[in-house]
């Protein structure tokens, strides 16, 4: 039979079921049992049945399709996010489509066309991977001009808290990272070690993700009785922690360990945006960490720190955030946190199925949803620290 006169009657036929059987197989629906599935699939196969998915669409109202809009994909996390997104999206027999934007050089209507350019293809719903504070002002000032579910992945703290924005909650929802079990696992694993102060280079603030994790580092050192110095960097260019840990080398003392001399008061550390000044003559002789927002700083550091004649971790612990590939295999290998991309690209894709109805009590893969105390529309995903060599 060739394959352009290929109907799903003649696919029914072939497999002794009915054409509503077939039409159920295709659609994923979970009131069809497993040997009729595989059966009415392999005839399929055989037959070379394509399923006609504009005329599917038509008669269902339903597309299947999911748009996805995402910035900063030049660094790891967005794009394992929209990894993890897509394969769950097509485990369920859903379709995504993808838009990369650049939010520095996007306005409000350039965003809007991108939504509106998926609601034309007849998109369901749109997920954003929403890093930056411009970027979550963007997706929330033009959900409620586009009436199908949103989720946002953000993190839950921010230059502006979520719960201040304006928004639908019944049809916008939130995928964040929750930092502050790993920043208390981090802090305890230095403390342990003898570290009495760590040089956090915390990201640019702009990215909700560096304000989290810097906020959650600071509650973290406090609760351990570390003292924090809080290096800022406004970027995620290991050059630039390089050059900012080197410049600090060279001018700090050393105690008769060899470890590097705390520069700053002693004690702990002051409120969230009110670090302690990397300027202050006093010094204090201890065990040092620095800790950095993401891998790519941490390993700046690291390399001001060995040209520094220092050992890693004898005389100074390093910690980075992301768990990049190759962080392994430095040397020594460099303790991190993997923040779960897969988990919150799948928790978004879940959140989707579920305002779309799409989910059933039988799925087997479904993923648990865990809500923020502080706020119902937000979902959070654990990351998990990974400790290796460059701390003790």
């Amino acid at each position: 039979m060739s394959e352009s006169k290929v109907s799903m009657v003649d696919v029914a036929k072939a497999a002794g079921v009915s054409y509503q059987t077939v039409s159920r197989v295709i659609n994923n629906s979970p009131l069809v049992r497993d040997s009729t599935r595989q059966k009415v699939q392999d005839v399929i196969a055989q037959l070379g049945y394509r399923p006609n998915l504009s005329a599917q669409s038509l008669k269902s109202q339903r597309t299947r399709m999911i748009g996805v809009i995402a910035s900063q994909t030049q660094y790891s996390g967005p794009l394992l996010t929209i990894a993890a997104i897509e394969s769950m999206a097509r485990s369920r027999g859903l379709y995504v489509c993808v838009a990369t934007v650049d939010e520095a050089r996007l306005n409000p209507a350039d965003f809007a066309d991108v939504e509106e350019n998926f609601i034309k293809l007849g998109v369901e719903a749109v997920v954003i991977v929403a890093p930056t504070e411009a970027m979550v002002t963007l997706a929330l000032d033009n959900s409620g001009r586009v009436r199908v579910p949103h989720v946002i992945i953000t993190a839950a703290e921010g230059l502006q808290d979520l719960e201040s924005r304006r928004f639908d909650a019944a049809r916008v929802k939130f995928v964040s990272t929750d930092q502050d079990e790993a920043s208390e696992a981090v802090s305890g694993v230095l403390a342990a070690s003898g570290v009495t102060h760590v040089y956090y280079l915390d990201g640019p603030q702009q990215w909700r993700d560096a304000f989290t994790r810097r906020a959650a580092c600071e509650r973290a050192c406090v609760g351990a009785g570390l003292s924090v110095t809080v290096l800022e960097m406004n970027d995620w260019v290991s050059t630039n922690a390089y050059d900012r840990v080197g410049a600090l080398l060279a001018r700090g003392a050393f105690g008769d360990a060899g470890a590097l001399g705390v520069l700053g008061e002693p004690g702990g550390a002051g409120e969230p945006g009110e670090p302690e000044s990397v300027e202050s003559e006093s010094v204090e002789s201890g065990r040092v960490a620095f800790w950095a927002a993401n891998d790519l700083l941490a390993m700046g550091a690291r390399r001001a720190v060995l040209e520094a004649g220092l050992r890693v971790p004898d005389d100074v612990c390093i910690v980075g955030y992301d768990d990049m590939p190759g962080t392994e295999s430095l040397v020594p290998p460099l303790t991190t946190v993997n923040p779960n991309y897969e988990r919150v690209g799948s928790t978004a894709m879940q959140l989707v199925l579920d305002m779309l109805e799409y989910s059933t009590d039988e799925d087997e893969d479904s993923v648990e949803l865990v809500a923020s105390e502080k706020l119902d529309c937000v979902y959070m995903v654990q990351p998990q620290v990974v400790l290796r060599a460059s701390t003790r």
